[in-house]
């Protein structure tokens, strides 16, 4: 190799050196301000949780509180840190996590949880919390090694919505002597029909139980039988206790009477449509009822029932103008008009209730 070749090696081996150093140099600096970003992230991320509402904490795979937000400390107490959750929120003095604890269950599934808990702070007042969790972080195996347990307080709502439900507990039973009373009113007007309504409730109670039905249903029913006979009030009480057989027209008045008792009940606010089942309640499968003529599922299946139901107690009852026909002879009343006149389900219904020996007629 010659001189001049020699020389200019060693006058390139400084620039390549200065290139690679300015290079680190470079990488360097972009590490130092990605570390420089990763730490506002982080602070700007730790700001914000520490001032949210919610209760928040980082809890490791054995359920270790690694890091608490400060509104969980002053919940819980600033000592939180390092304790097993369910110490701190379910002061459980068992070595164990609770049952169906959904931070566990973050743990193994990889999914988020939630669940309502009721806890006592270190105050040792009752609050109530609804809480989730969701998967932090991950080992090299994808294994989940952190958990967030976000904690939001319900407190409040839980308590407005227990004051509601009182109130509506207290509304219904209001409503419920309302009309009972309406029902004893009518009653009093006619001696032999008295009871009437609430046995024809009974009855029309025990089929929509046999059909399964669900208890606002029943106790819709259970609203409309005892009234379903209000409209008689319009009737005068000669007509309703005549001994004799009813005339024509006062047939037409007595045929009235579900409009009469929808007309009173109507403005009422019932949770079921009470009214609706009162006007219905003398309609008939093949449109031959009234006061409409309506057919079918155009009927209220409350409304079913409670024909059927009342069909049963008119029928195995005294009445003015007649003696009892008996239990046995309502049931083949329906039994032949099953699907005619009556709900093909409600009847098979009451021939299993029938057969049960539990038809409650007193």
């Amino acid at each position: 190799m010659s001189r001049g070749n020699r020389v200019s090696e060693e006058v390139m081996e400084p620039k390549n050196q200065m290139e690679t150093i300015r290079s680190l140099q470079e990488k360097l600096e972009r590490q130092r301000q990605r570390e420089v970003k990763l730490k506002q992230s982080e602070a700007g991320l730790r700001a914000m949780l520490e001032y949210v509402e919610d209760q928040v904490t980082l809890l490791d795979d054995q359920l270790n509180i690694l890091w608490a937000s400060s509104s969980s400390k002053r919940r819980f107490g600033g000592d939180m840190v390092g304790r097993k959750c369910y110490k701190v929120y379910h002061d459980s003095s068992e070595q164990c996590p609770i049952e169906d604890c959904m931070v566990q269950q973050t743990l193994e599934d990889g999914c988020r949880h939630e669940l309502d808990v009721r806890v006592s702070t270190k105050e040792r007042d009752t609050v109530y919390l609804h809480c989730t969790s969701h998967p932090a972080l991950k080992d090299d195996n994808g294994r989940i090694t952190a958990v967030v347990k976000i904690a939001q307080d319900i407190t409040k709502q839980r308590q407005t919505g227990e004051e509601l439900k009182d109130s509506m507990e207290k509304l219904r039973k209001l409503l419920g002597g309302t009309v009972q009373a309406m029902a004893m009113t009518v009653e009093a007007r006619d001696a032999y029909t008295a009871g009437h309504q609430k046995r024809t409730t009974n009855i029309a109670r025990c089929i929509a139980q046999e059909m399964g039905l669900s208890e606002e249903q029943i106790d819709g029913i259970r609203m409309a039988g005892v009234v379903h006979d209000l409209g008689k009030i319009s009737i005068p009480a000669e007509i309703l206790s005549k001994p004799g057989k009813i005339n024509e027209v006062e047939f037409s008045l007595i045929k009235n009477h579900p409009l009469a008792g929808f007309e009173i009940l109507k403005e009422i606010e019932f949770q079921r449509p009470v009214a609706q089942i009162v006007l219905q309640h003398h309609e008939r499968m093949d449109g031959s009822g009234y006061p409409y003529g309506l057919k079918g599922e155009d009927i209220l299946l409350e409304a079913r029932i409670i024909a059927v139901a009342d069909v049963i107690e008119a029928m195995a009852s005294h009445r003015p103008y007649r003696a009892a026909i008996g239990l046995k002879e309502a049931m083949i009343e329906i039994t032949n008009n099953q699907g005619t006149y009556y709900d093909f389900e409600v009847v098979a219904a009451t021939k299993r209730v029938f057969e049960s020996g539990n038809m409650p007629l007193q």
